[in-house]
């Protein structure tokens, strides 16, 4: 499955290879929801990646993404959300703060909600360093633009799910974290890593093939 530019010798490398197979086994009787064919992506990729946008990756997400480096979105199929189907290539990972016009308010709207899971002090340090940006620009938005870009993103959009909802991965690059970005999905909301995300659409997943395994059972006996 690794990128022939990826011979995977590491322990993260071999870590997530595990859990992309463990995923694609239980998605065969669906092949078109599969990961197999896509490769990863190469280190030096990774490097103009990180450097045009002045961060660093966390580990995880730099194996994850050497593994296998996402697809086009899925419009539409499975009724549950999975790695294989809604990550996206690193080509079409974007900033969320930087296109998404809302960003100030959504935050400030997440960072207002009590227990929130994805709440974290670092949410909250990326929040203060925007706001001082508007503070300091003073209504000028060309100026605004400017500085805005000066500061890392903290959150990347790396995923977007297969049906009609609002949804989109994010990354949270200091802490590591990933989540989904929704509100009528509540478990959903936080997904701690990579392996979260697998082992979350992988029980559905299990579910599904067991289903179909049963139905078939039963058409022969009728």
């Amino acid at each position: 499955m690794a990128s022939s530019n990826h011979p995977g010798t590491d322990d993260s490398i071999r870590h997530v290879t595990e859990h992309w197979k463990k995923l694609n086994e239980n998605l065969a009787h669906v092949p078109k929801f599969q990961s197999v064919h896509q490769a990863g992506v190469t280190e030096e990729q990774l490097k103009q990646f990180e450097s045009k946008l002045n961060i660093t990756l966390p580990k995880e997400i730099r194996a994850v993404i050497k593994v296998h480096d996402g697809r086009k979105h899925i419009g539409f199929g499975l009724g549950y959300r999975l790695p294989s189907t809604d990550l996206l290539p690193l080509s079409e990972w974007k900033p969320y703060e930087k296109e998404n016009e809302d960003f100030v308010k959504e935050l400030c709207d997440c960072l207002s909600e009590e227990d929130n899971a994805c709440v974290d002090k670092h949410l909250y340090e990326d929040f203060q360093e925007h706001t001082k940006i508007y503070k300091q620009d003073k209504g000028k938005s060309s100026t605004a633009e400017e500085l805005f870009g000066s500061v890392p993103c903290e959150l990347l959009i790396i995923g977007q799910g297969m049906d009609d909802y609002a949804e989109q991965y994010l990354l949270s690059i200091r802490s590591g974290r990933i989540y989904l970005a929704i509100h009528n999905i509540p478990e959903w909301k936080l997904i701690g890593s990579f392996e979260d995300w697998i082992n979350k659409g992988l029980s559905h997943a299990e579910d599904q093939k067991a289903e179909l395994e049963e139905q078939h059972e039963e058409a022969e006996v009728a």
